[in-house]
């Protein structure tokens, strides 16, 4: 047979929208592009938030192939691409596309992966380990030893804060259901159940008393009021998400006042004395803003990767058909493990 598979929503909506569906041609690269094999395809909650049209960033209309982040190998180079060959693996951030056994990218954006680094590990370097490590080093900059927060830290860049902050001699306290304790200790983390009464107190015992020198929270509402709490002076709360009301479906009135909120904590800091303060991570912004940054960290990545200093847990591996089911897993929350598609 000819052609490629990929999956397809025709409409915005649950999981059930996820359709495998046959293309006869293969995608022929223009000036600049370069077609690639796709080997693993990240399925994140990223994803899911495209798949039902609450994702702000997507301009691209219908009919969608969801697939944040990417691992192929090169299979035909368009005109005046230089400096890739046919046969390489590389890795890639595309935002959406991805959930197809071929695809179109711009050869500039395109990562190449160190020989060793198997396309199940290296696609979790573009979104997951990228936005935890950006995070933790262009964002903060913090001396060995000092303690941060990863809330939700039983999550992909929670699992993958957790690995990087360890990496960097950080001691780390994450945030999980009480089902995924055992997890996040396995990480070599601090965990506490978010849902004890008592979290923000028991975040700066964890803490030593004074509280964490950041914290990392995309949930929004609630949350962040923890762990703004949680501070030290002199602290900052890095959001980088706002799930909290993508899941509630709650109006825009209500995500309106959390963002102004979040806002006037600015400047919270330097009212009340503590020197505490807040900040927002957007990789897709930053990357788009600081593209040879973003190349430079995510070659960093791979190769400690390829050194064998990083490693990523084994994901769940799943032909292209299981996405529906993924986005299902997804969606109960708590899995614990990362779900790639490998068409």
């Amino acid at each position: 047979m000819t052609g490629y598979s990929r999956i397809v929503a025709h409409a915005f909506g649950g999981p059930e929208v996820l359709q495998l569906e046959h293309v006869s041609e293969l995608p022929e690269p223009g000036a600049g592009e370069v077609r690639i094999r796709v080997e693993a395809a990240g399925v994140g909650y990223t994803d899911t938030i495209l798949r039902r049209g609450r994702y702000i960033a997507y301009t691209g209309g219908l009919p969608l192939t969801p697939g944040y982040d990417v691992v192929g190998i090169v299979d035909k180079l368009g005109d005046g691409v230089s400096g890739l060959t046919v046969g390489q693996r590389v890795a890639d951030m595309p935002v959406s596309g991805a959930y197809s056994s071929f695809m179109l990218r711009p050869a500039s954006s395109l990562i190449p992966v160190p020989d060793g680094v198997p396309a199940t590990a290296a696609v979790e370097v573009p979104l997951m380990y990228m936005t935890a490590w950006q995070m933790l080093t262009r964002i903060v900059d913090l001396p060995r030893g000092a303690p941060i927060l990863a809330v939700g830290a039983s999550g992909s860049t929670g699992r993958a804060l957790a690995k990087l902050a360890l990496h960097k001699g950080l001691t780390v306290i994450g945030t999980c259901s009480e089902a995924n304790l055992p997890l996040v200790e396995s990480l070599g983390a601090v965990a506490l159940d978010y849902a004890r009464p008592d979290l923000g107190d028991a975040i700066r015992h964890a803490a030593g008393g004074q509280g964490v020198a950041a914290a990392f929270d995309a949930i929004g509402g609630k949350s962040w009021e923890i762990s703004w709490a949680s501070l030290a002076p002199g602290g900052v709360l890095v959001n980088y998400g706002f799930q909290d009301f993508l899941e509630s479906g709650a109006s825009s009135d209500v995500a309106i006042k959390a963002m102004t909120w979040f806002g006037g904590l600015t400047q919270s800091g330097v009212v009340d004395g503590t020197g505490r303060s807040a900040t927002f991570y957007d990789i897709r912004e930053r990357r788009l803003a600081l593209p040879d940054e973003y190349l430079a960290d995510a070659a960093y990545l791979l190769a400690q990767m390829a050194k064998g200093e990083i490693l990523p847990a084994p994901p769940q591996c799943h032909p292209l058909g299981f996405a529906e089911q993924a986005h299902r897993l997804i969606a109960k929350r708590g899995l614990g493990e990362r779900i790639v598609l490998t068409p």
